[in-house]
C-alpha cells in the first residue's frame, strides 16, 4: 500500500511539473512608437548600463542596430500561467553576456520596476536586485502590457476587492528622461497613474517584433 501511495504522489508531482512547464519565446526586439499625433518617438528599447550587472530599459531612436544583444529580449511563461484572452502572463527577460572561462555565456535577468518615493513614474530595470516583479504579456497586436486584477480606485470599506475581480491589461508606458543609479537616460518609464509626475514623459506603445528570415 505504501508503494502504491508513493507511486501515486510521484505521478501527481510529475503532472504538476508538466502542467507548469517553463516556456520561452524569442529573441525579439521591442519597437517603441509615440502615441501622440505629432510624436517624434520611433525607435527601439535597448538594455543600457546602469551599474554592475544592472541595466536600464533605454530608448534608442531610429533603426534597430543589427546583431546587438542589447536589443534582444525574451518572454518567459508557463503553460499553466494566467492569461488575458489568449495572451499568457509572464516575464520579459534580457540575457546578460559574460565570459565562462574563454567561452561566451549568458545569464537571464528579469524586468522589474525601480520606484522613487516622490514620483509616480517607475523605471523598468534588469538585474539581480530587489526590483518589484512586473507581470507582463503581449496582446493580439504584439503590444506589451502589464497585468493586474485589482484597481484600488474602486475599493470600498470592508469589501474584499478580490471577489469577482477580472484581470485587466494596462498600457501605461512612457519614454522619459530618468535618473537612476547615477545615470540620466532617455528610457522607458511606467506611470502608476494616468498623468506622469515627470514632465519629460511622452506616452508610447511598445510592440514585439520578431526577425524575419
Amino acid at each position: 500500500m505504501k508503494l502504491q501511495l508513493t507511486s501515486l504522489f510521484l505521478g501527481l508531482a510529475a503532472t504538476v511539473v508538466s502542467a507548469q512547464e517553463q516556456l520561452q519565446t524569442g529573441p525579439f526586439s521591442l519597437h517603441i512608437t509615440g502615441k501622440g499625433e505629432n510624436s517624434s518617438i520611433d525607435g527601439y528599447a535597448g538594455s543600457c548600463h546602469a551599474g554592475a550587472a544592472i541595466e536600464g530599459f533605454c530608448y534608442s531612436a531610429g533603426e534597430l542596430p543589427a546583431g546587438s544583444n542589447s536589443f534582444q529580449y525574451y518572454f518567459n511563461y508557463t503553460n499553466g500561467s494566467s492569461t488575458i484572452g489568449d495572451a499568457p502572463i509572464g516575464q520579459v527577460i534580457w540575457k546578460l553576456p559574460y565570459l565562462n572561462g574563454t567561452e561566451q555565456a549568458y545569464v537571464e535577468q528579469t524586468m522589474g520596476l525601480q520606484y522613487s518615493v516622490n514620483s509616480n513614474v517607475a523605471a523598468p530595470m534588469f538585474g539581480f536586485g530587489s526590483y518589484s516583479y512586473l507581470p507582463l504579456g503581449f496582446d493580439a497586436d504584439g503590444k506589451l502590457f502589464a497585468y493586474s486584477y485589482l484597481d484600488d480606485s474602486t475599493f470600498t470599506p470592508g469589501q474584499n476587492p478580490g471577489q469577482g475581480a477580472e484581470p485587466k491589461a494596462y498600457y501605461q508606458w512612457y519614454v522619459c528622461w530618468q535618473y537612476f543609479t547615477s545615470y540620466y537616460y532617455q528610457s522607458v518609464g511606467w506611470s502608476t497613474t494616468d498623468t506622469p509626475h515627470n514632465p519629460t514623459c511622452e506616452a508610447v506603445d511598445i510592440t514585439q517584433v520578431f526577425a524575419t528570415s
